[in-house]
């Protein structure tokens, strides 16, 4: 059986294996494209996050601080 075997089978077994290795390759290459690019999604999603987190809290700090003058401003109602 394995006597038939002719030069052309090993060619076709050497092409068979040089499209497989090519294949595992760029499919290699696709999953670390994906993956770099999830990550970097990921992080710009969270420095957005934490830019707005900062403004949301400046801005709380200033309207806290305006309604603290203004209070200060009114004479109090009691008196």
């Amino acid at each position: 059986m394995f006597e038939d075997a002719t030069i052309e089978d090993e060619q076709d077994l050497q092409s068979s294996r040089s499209q497989i290795e090519t294949v595992t390759k760029r499919w290699a290459i696709f999953l670390l494209l994906s993956i770099a690019i999830i990550i970097f999604l990921y992080i710009n999603a969270q420095r957005r996050r934490n830019k707005k987190e900062i403004k949301s809290a400046i801005r709380r700090d200033h309207v806290q601080s305006g309604n603290k003058t203004i209070s200060r401003k009114l004479p109090n109602k009691r008196d």
